[in-house]
């Protein structure tokens, strides 16, 4: 069977990290497999057929391009243009997006769109009745799951200048939380020598965290990486995960990063509590408290026992949101 993963990642939802997974997950059962997406915002090395098209194309060149791959099913991630063009291509298509999420720009034609599907994946946790109405009579509900790396120290990426590695993630704005990081780190990193920190993201900020690590001399420390860099091959590299967020956002990353083996430091939000238990698998601290957020982080780069104890239990993750269930809500 051939199949098209069409990814489109929006500000709000990282579709990549779950259509790459899908295509990975499908090629081990014996699926013929392309991943589509946007020019630029596909991996170009890891392991899937890629097919890239410009952020203009027409729905018209999006069919012709599956029609010419010969495929027998699209699985589209928050594009809906993508299920327009499997309509066209006369193929069956199945959409995927998170619970409760709203275009950039509003749909006219989503109803149909969704009536249409062969199925409808909904991404979420709520334990309510699915609303049928709104994603149609084909549409199911499964929890986010947790896509795991194994650890590969051996291969770092570049930007991994030394043996120990903090790899953080966020948005580079207000509440973030990572300039608080980089504040911290300007502390820790003159006593912790043998340790590298890299930050995840994008932001209108990102112009000013770069000034803050020349101030300070952070450079051979610290380094910025965009969301263009494949996150998972961060995690696969890492030593400990920090989630500097003062509020809800991004909690795949530490989903991931926990199913992933690694000890993190997050803020005690309250969402964050449904997936850390403190001191057993991972450490929170009271949002915004820079003196709490220093001693955690430097008490685990300095406790080799204390990051192996969090990870042991951090990888039960992947079992409480295991990708193969939802892969198999993509069954025929």
């Amino acid at each position: 069977m051939k199949e098209i993963i069409f990814v489109e990642n929006t500000k709000n939802f990282n579709a990549l990290r779950l259509g790459l997974r899908l295509a990975q997950y499908l090629q081990s059962e014996g699926h013929e497999v392309v991943l589509a997406g946007r020019k630029g915002k596909l991996p170009l090395h890891a392991g899937v057929r890629v097919c890239e098209f410009a952020p203009t194309a027409k729905t018209s060149t999006l069919a012709t391009a599956f029609s010419k791959e010969k495929a027998n099913r699209v699985i589209s991630f928050v594009c809906l243009q993508a299920c327009e063009a499997a309509a066209t291509a006369n193929l069956p298509y199945v959409y995927v997006e998170p619970e409760n999420y709203k275009e950039e720009k509003a749909v006219k034609n989503k109803a149909t769109i969704l009536k249409n599907a062969k199925k409808v994946i909904v991404i979420g946790n709520s334990e309510k009745a699915l609303d049928k109405k709104r994603y149609g009579k084909n549409a199911v509900r499964v929890k986010n799951p947790a896509v795991c790396v194994e650890h590969n120290a051996w291969n770092k990426p570049v930007c991994f200048k030394k043996d120990n590695n903090i790899v953080a993630s966020g948005k580079f704005a207000k509440n973030g939380g990572v300039d608080k990081l980089l504040s911290v780190w300007a502390k820790l990193a003159p006593a912790h020598t043998s340790w590298h920190l890299t930050i995840w993201g994008e932001g209108p900020s990102k112009g000013a965290l770069r000034k803050f690590i020349a101030k300070h001399n952070l450079q051979n420390s610290t380094e910025i990486v965009g969301t263009d860099t494949e996150l998972s091959s961060l995690l696969r590299a890492a030593d400990v995960y920090v989630h500097p967020a003062l509020q809800a956002d991004d909690l795949d990353t530490v989903l991931d990063a926990m199913a992933s083996r690694l000890p993190v430091l997050a803020s005690d939000i309250p969402a964050m509590q449904n997936y850390i238990t403190q001191g057993l698998n991972g450490q929170l601290t009271p949002a915004g408290k820079e003196d709490a957020f220093c001693e955690a982080l430097d008490g685990l780069l300095v406790d080799w026992g204390k990051r192996v104890g969090l990870a042991v239990e951090a990888e039960k993750m992947k079992n409480r949101f295991p990708f193969e269930i939802f892969a198999s809500f993509l069954e025929d």
